[in-house]
């Protein structure tokens, strides 16, 4: 049903009618798509021994997922505002659940890659929807306190993935790495179907941009496959070079369709506002910066030192809990406060906070970490909340998905390129705690150069 009242009027009464439970609906299932981008780390030698299977096609157990969603995350946004976000996110909740269910009877390696892959589209589906489904669900307070919760439970399910798998594997086996999200995925649907609003603002009837979503599929799906294999093969090599050249030349031909539709997918013009580029600015940086260096510092704990899965998870609490703490202070209270300086200011926290952890030697403890990663901690708990608050806020109503969208894939995107410049820099090292130090230098200026453009960008009054 198309209701044509006024948007305060219709999140005001969602607010009055559902309370939190389409929150609750929209943490759950950003909770799980975010838990399987790294839960599945610790399970790759216990598939390796069942699918009978190389460390090389299990390495795309991983990357179809991230893949598949970095290359569909504006599609799903632009598509969600023309079908309606509602139905696209409980589509999106129950593929994800067959697709999970896939995975976890999948008899061969190759058929968990393709179901891996389709995960990774469902997840795109859920995850464009959330932050244009909390807009229209909340105002006010309720809102920044729901994008507050929404920033946390996904930084939460990044760093807690080792843990949970580590248990999973550990007690009943890796095929419940994915088969629990089966269970979890009918609550969410349960939650969903119940909660979430029924009114979407009026869908214009537009021509379907064909062109657009495949040339961006392309060109993403080329640029994220050539920066996860660059360490393989080497900045330098004929094969890096026609990958990401050709992704170049998708991006350049999906902009120029873009530019000359009527009715496109991404509205350029959307980039001219300095709020909005400022925005995915931040959002690229924070996880380029720290949660990009995550995979190397599990590797650090279990590699070097010897920590088990579980023991390696325990060791990201220092991180966990100031995000779990901060995320909705900060989303309670960044309505009364200009975002900009918010934003600026805790990429310069962070980027103090990962200096903190540089000076590693090869007798170091991990709690040489510590209070670098409890001030990293604080910072993300910060900047999480108020860049969604600010990723919906520049957009109107009828464009929260797409702006949804883009900040999505800017965020796959941006912990892609962290992870694959890291590799490339401590490659270079023979030891590793001098590459995992050079490491923390690199990522605290990826930080630091995040708060000066978006000191430059991000308005300093509240919008």
């Amino acid at each position: 049903m198309v209701d044509q009242r006024p948007a305060a009027e219709i999140a005001g009464h969602q607010d009055a009618e559902n309370g939190w439970w389409p929150l609750a609906a929209i943490v759950a299932a950003v909770f799980m798509l975010m838990l399987d981008a790294t839960v599945v780390t610790v399970a790759i030698p216990d598939m390796r021994h069942d699918l009978h299977a190389g460390l090389g096609d299990l390495q795309w157990v991983m990357n179809a997922y991230t893949m598949a969603m970095a290359a569909s995350q504006l599609t799903a946004g632009a598509f969600a505002d023309r079908w309606g976000r509602r139905r696209s996110f409980l589509a999106g909740v129950t593929l994800f659940a067959l697709a999970s269910l896939a995975c976890g009877l999948a008899p061969t390696a190759a058929t968990l890659i393709a179901a891996r892959a389709v995960q990774g589209l469902a997840g795109a589906l859920m995850f464009a929807t959330t932050l244009a489904l909390i807009a229209q669900c909340y105002t006010g307070q309720a809102r920044g306190v729901a994008f507050g919760v929404r920033g946390t439970a996904a930084g939460l399910a990044v760093v807690l993935g080792p843990v949970v798998g580590g248990a999973l594997v550990s007690g009943i086996g890796w095929r419940w790495v994915f088969l629990v999200n089966v269970p979890i995925g009918v609550a969410t649907l349960a939650m969903g179907a119940r909660s979430l609003p029924r009114e979407e603002t009026a869908p214009e009837r537009r021509r379907i941009d064909l062109a657009g979503p495949f040339l961006l599929a392309v060109s993403l799906s080329l640029l994220v496959f050539g920066l996860l294999r660059v360490e393989d093969h080497g900045w330098g090599s004929a094969r890096t070079g026609l990958v990401l050249g050709a992704s170049a030349v998708a991006l350049v031909a999906f902009l120029a369709v873009e530019n000359r539709l009527t009715h496109p997918m991404l509205d350029l013009p959307l980039f001219r506002d300095r709020a909005f580029s400022g925005t995915q600015i931040g959002s690229f940086t924070v996880q380029a910066s720290v949660f990009a260096l995550l995979i190397y510092v599990s590797l650090w704990f279990q590699d070097q030192l010897g920590f088990s899965a579980l023991k390696t998870g325990l060791c990201f609490l220092p991180l966990v809990v100031p995000i779990l703490v901060a995320g909705p202070i900060a989303g309670a209270v960044m309505d009364r406060l200009p975002k900009g300086p918010l934003v600026s200011g805790s990429l310069a926290l962070l980027a103090l906070a990962i200096l903190l952890m540089h000076g590693l030697a090869p007798g170091s403890s991990w709690t040489h970490l510590v209070p670098g990663m409890a001030l990293a901690g604080l910072a993300c708990g910060i900047a999480l909340p108020t860049l969604g608050g600010l990723a919906v806020d520049v957009a109107d109503r009828s464009r929260l998905g797409m702006a949804s969208g883009v900040n999505n894939t800017v965020m796959q995107v941006g912990s892609a390129v962290g992870i694959a410049v890291y590799g490339a820099v401590l490659s270079r090292h023979r030891v590793f705690t001098d590459g995992l130090d050079a490491l923390f230098a690199t990522a605290s200026a990826v930080a630091f150069s995040g708060a000066v453009l978006t000191a430059i960008l991000l308005p300093r009054k509240r919008l």
